[in-house]
């Protein structure tokens, strides 16, 4: 008389198996899944966030003292000072801002320590552009 395992049982245990790992495979791939959406959710929001925060440069008064750069929010969300930077010839040059630019609003801008000699670049960046103009 021989031993071992009948074929029906054979077949229910590979069938238990089966639907283990096929159950395992689709926890695995719905966490990856659910995962990846949420940090590209999170990326996307950052960089609409970004590109509503854009800025152009309305004035330049490299004569006053202290020196003056006006600076216009042509975006759709409130720029933080912290958010905007000022180079003069490619250097980065310290800004003194009011603390936040609401959209559509304009602001002076100041700086000391460079100084800006005619044809120098001056350059205010923003999370979602620039803008450059000469002295």
């Amino acid at each position: 008389m021989k031993k071992g395992i009948t074929p029906v049982i054979a077949v229910i245990l590979l069938l238990l198996i089966t639907i283990a790992m096929v159950g395992f495979a689709f926890i695995w791939f719905s966490r990856v899944l659910t995962t990846a959406t949420n940090a590209t959710q999170a990326q996307l929001e950052n960089q609409l966030s970004a590109q509503a925060k854009k800025i152009s440069i309305d004035n330049v008064n490299p004569s006053a003292s202290p020196r003056v750069v006006s600076i216009r929010n042509i975006g759709t969300q409130t720029i933080s000072t912290s958010e905007i930077a000022l180079y003069i010839g490619g250097a980065p040059t310290a800004i003194s801002c009011p603390s936040s630019l609401a959209p559509g609003t304009a602001t002076a801008c100041t700086w000391a320590t460079t100084a800006c000699n005619t044809g120098t670049r001056v350059k205010v960046t923003a999370p979602g552009n620039f803008d450059e103009v000469l002295c």
